[in-house]
């Protein structure tokens, strides 16, 4: 994911992060409980490994929050977090604004892997299937997920935040000025990822209302598409996906090719 040239890791991103694990780690819980009150059952390896991941992220997170660095070594966080029972975690390539962790079980071939922050070229991979995934995501030997799939549809989904907030600030920009902005460049809070385009199209004059297309596409996925259209007309190619011609209704919801 890109990451912010700041020392200090977006506090945004840090705080999606955070949400994200303890969300998960309610889920995880909370199936638990569930499993507890119904026949007896053994939780999933692969749930429990990936769950010690978001519970590590978690505790990263706390870290971070009192001493404005991640943890660079397990010993570091050894009062405020442990591993259940038979997963062994370790931190890999770590340092004070990002880090990368592998979960292992013992006598289970393989492992989980998750990265926070811009590791770059060290982001761990698992020990099987030598794969990645994108930020704050675990993934793990035998999940049947590709490295490429997980990536296409973090793409996928940030390609489809980026229209929603566009479609915002070109409504903020008509209040102001009465038309739509027909450039990203006009809309100086539509901060695009470095591997995102987005194009804008206006209605014609001749349209009965104001309306725009925008259309964002990501150079890692070519000939796939998100799109949202604003307000009802007729736009010379059709406000529909690249790929998969999906059609863009009206509001603030971006349609998309299934992107891989």
């Amino acid at each position: 994911m890109d990451q912010s040239c700041s020392p200090v890791p977006d506090r945004r991103r840090r705080a999606a992060v955070r949400a994200l694990a303890v969300a998960s780690g309610v889920l995880f819980v909370s199936s638990l409980a569930g499993a507890q009150a119904g026949p007896a059952t053994t939780p999933d390896p692969l749930d429990r490994m990936r769950s010690d991941l978001r519970r590590l992220v978690t505790t990263q997170e706390a870290h971070f929050a009192e001493h404005a660095a991640y943890a660079r070594t397990m010993q570091e966080l050894a009062a405020a977090y442990r591993a259940s029972e038979g997963v062994a975690v370790e931190l890999a390539n770590a340092g004070p604004n990002a880090y990368g962790a592998i979960a292992r079980m013992a006598g289970r071939p393989g492992s989980c892997t998750i990265a926070i922050g811009d590791v770059g070229d060290g982001a761990p991979r698992t020990d099987l299937e030598r794969k990645r995934s994108p930020e704050g995501e675990p993934t793990c030997d035998g999940d049947g997920q590709t490295e490429r799939g997980m990536f296409a549809r973090e793409a996928q989904a940030r390609a489809a935040g980026v229209l929603s907030r566009l479609a915002k600030y070109q409504e903020r920009h008509f209040g102001r000025t009465g038309a739509y902005a027909a450039e990203v460049a006009a809309l100086p809070d539509v901060r695009l990822p470095s591997t995102i385009t987005v194009t804008i199209e206006l209605a014609t004059a001749t349209n009965r209302e104001p309306a725009f297309l925008a259309i964002a596409t990501d150079a890692r996925y070519p000939g796939f598409s998100c799109v949202l259209a604003s307000g009802w007309a007729r736009f010379p190619q059709g406000a529909v996906t690249q790929a998969e011609r999906r059609h863009a209704g009206g509001g603030s919801t971006a349609v998309c090719d299934t992107f891989r």
